[in-house]
């Protein structure tokens, strides 16, 4: 297992509210006819460029929506919502060159150890999981309510609860329905769930 390779996004409230979000992958992309990898800061990065250029990337446009529950939030109102989540990337490493790249099976197995270690070192309360595939590639958990709401058990016993819920970039037939993914969220935040 190689070292952690992304730096987490921390919001400045996340310890009075302990919840993770964590997205799937990062790829490269072009940037004036190079190509640029995601660097360690592209978590943090990543809440910073979504916010200022909201609009531009279809999974935070879709997620900030839901955060903020409303269609056009203002920077000032993602910024808020943000300082109250810490955020990071599931895959630690670019999967390749565009967002259309699936994760490899190498990637998925070099995650979960990886996940794992974050947990004990932020000890989030809550992780909300975006995105279907990616949660059935997620080492396996300690506790199960539902499908999609289990937790995995800390060293000291401490349980974490997760929650997965659809990919916001990739629903394209029915699209993603930040209203009630909103619902959902708020929620699974709001709910007290047994600590061990």
């Amino acid at each position: 297992m190689s070292n952690r390779y992304f730096t987490p996004w921390i919001g400045k409230n996340y310890e009075a509210n302990k919840v993770l979000i964590m997205s799937e992958s990062a790829y490269n992309w072009l940037d004036e006819g190079q190509i640029a990898t995601p660097q360690r800061s592209h978590a943090q990065d990543s809440i910073a460029w979504n916010i200022t250029n909201f609009g531009k990337n279809r999974y935070f446009t879709a997620l900030n929506r839901a955060l903020c529950k409303t269609s056009a939030p203002t920077d000032e109102q993602m910024n808020l919502v943000w300082d109250d989540y810490a955020y990071t990337i599931f895959v630690q490493e670019s999967v390749g060159l565009g967002a259309g790249i699936r994760p490899t099976g190498d990637h998925w197995q070099d995650a979960g150890p990886h996940f794992m270690s974050l947990l004990a070192q932020i000890r989030p309360l809550k992780v909300i999981v975006t995105g279907k595939d990616m949660w059935g590639m997620m080492p396996e958990c300690s506790a199960r309510l539902l499908d999609d709401l289990q937790a995995y058990k800390l060293s000291d016993g401490e349980l974490v609860w997760c929650l997965a819920l659809p990919h916001p970039a990739a629903n394209r037939i029915q699209g993603f329905q930040w209203e009630k993914i909103g619902e959902s969220i708020q929620l699974f935040k709001a709910t007290s769930f047994p600590r061990s």
